[in-house]
């Protein structure tokens, strides 16, 4: 044995390295409400105009369709009368 070097049990020593198959845990992002991807196609002329608000406003596109989204499209929720196995008049 060197001089120096310490004695550590078997089970608690350093890994020295990162091995081929070991992987990385993605941790959740603390975010204020899930979301998701949408894939949103416009013309070019869109896009631009969509760019240039985004731009002056100092977001990202998605979060500026999200505010028109939220500011101008009304909520709907769908409520089911009766319940299993009750018949409706």
């Amino acid at each position: 044995m060197m001089e120096g070097q310490e004695v550590m049990p078997e089970g608690l020593q350093e890994d020295k390295g990162k091995s081929k198959n070991a992987r990385r845990r993605t941790s959740a992002k603390p975010t204020e409400v899930e979301k998701r991807s949408l894939n949103l196609r416009v013309d070019e002329a869109t896009y631009q105009r969509l760019t240039v608000h985004a731009l002056m406003k100092r977001t990202t596109i998605s979060e500026l369709v999200m505010g028109y989204a939220r500011e101008h499209l009304r909520e709907y929720s769908i409520h089911r009368v009766g319940g299993k196995g009750t018949e409706n008049p």
